[in-house]
């Protein structure tokens, strides 16, 4: 597909797409290649060529996804899902380690961690799926780029660029975990500080430590929670307490998205639905099934 005329975007997308490992990465990669492709005559059988890759990958990602394939093998992806990623010997797994209880393989030497490692942990009452991933460049790049959070752990500003190579493709919101604060004396934490917010302001940065105590942890599980683009709603039924596990929605989710995940095509079977919480105007409120909810809301409905 190589051509001198084609534009220095054109070319670097086109490596990229040679390079890619996905069919995500590849779709990205013939867009800007669509793109930047001339519109002139000449370049007729060249854009036929781009738009027919195109359809064909397209095709083929719309049949994994009704294959159910797609997705990191043995990982059933949850409502809120974090990934550890970072280069080797930053702390990644005594992290993992610190917010699940669990206890992986930790080693002083490079690349310890070689398959991924899957956990849980509980923020109030929300249940975060969290995955300890191979460190750079061994990491599984379509659960970086499928994934809601990543948290990048490092532990030198140095390390930042390098980094950033990895993660062209990925959507996902993230956090830069700066990694061993005890090490550092407060005028080298002052100055990393004062690097990211001039050079990085884009990253949602945090420093830690794993001597970090319960409260550091805490807050920790609260940057990773506050994250995600989620809201947690409860249910009751009349008369009774609401439930204790809450639902996990995305933001500005209707009351109809709600009751459709717990049952499809019951909305339309819906006779009263009450709210109490910060979305009513007042407790045991009638909505409509175009209300918008708010974080902690408490539904209750009755069908036909």
């Amino acid at each position: 597909m190589a051509s001198t005329n084609q534009s220095p975007f054109y070319h670097k997308a086109e490596q990229k797409f040679n390079e890619a490992s996905t069919d995500e990465e590849r779709i990205e990669c013939l867009e800007i290649m669509m793109k930047e492709c001339p519109k002139h005559k000449s370049s007729e059988n060249m854009r036929k060529n781009l738009t027919t890759r195109y359809k064909k990958l397209k095709s083929s990602i719309i049949k994994q996804k009704k294959a159910g394939k797609g997705k990191h093998a043995g990982i059933k992806k949850e409502d809120m899902q974090c990934v550890l990623i970072g280069p080797p010997n930053t702390g990644k797994s005594t992290i993992f380690k610190t917010l699940t209880k669990l206890n992986p393989k930790i080693s002083p030497h490079p690349f310890t961690t070689y398959i991924h490692q899957l956990g849980t942990f509980k923020f109030e009452d929300a249940q975060i799926q969290i995955i300890d991933s191979p460190p750079f460049p061994n990491q599984d790049k379509s659960l970086i780029n499928s994934t809601d959070i990543l948290l990048l752990i490092i532990d030198n500003l140095a390390q930042i660029k390098p980094s950033e190579e990895h993660l062209h493709y990925t959507k996902a919101k993230k956090i830069l975990l700066f990694n061993k604060e005890d090490e550092l004396s407060e005028e080298e934490k002052r100055k990393i500080e004062a690097t990211l917010k001039s050079k990085y302001r884009n990253y949602n940065y945090f420093f830690f430590s794993q001597k970090a105590d319960k409260t550091k942890i805490e807050e920790l599980k609260k940057k990773i929670f506050i994250t995600f683009p989620i809201i947690r709603v409860y249910t009751k039924e009349p008369k009774k307490e609401a439930s204790k596990e809450p639902m996990i929605l995305k933001k500005d989710s209707t009351f109809k998205d709600a009751v459709e995940k717990i049952l499809k095509g019951i909305s339309n079977k819906i006779k009263r639905a009450r709210i109490w919480g910060p979305s009513s105007k007042f407790g045991g409120q009638i909505i409509g099934l175009d209300h918008i909810l708010k974080d902690k809301d408490i539904i209750e409905f009755q069908t036909k």
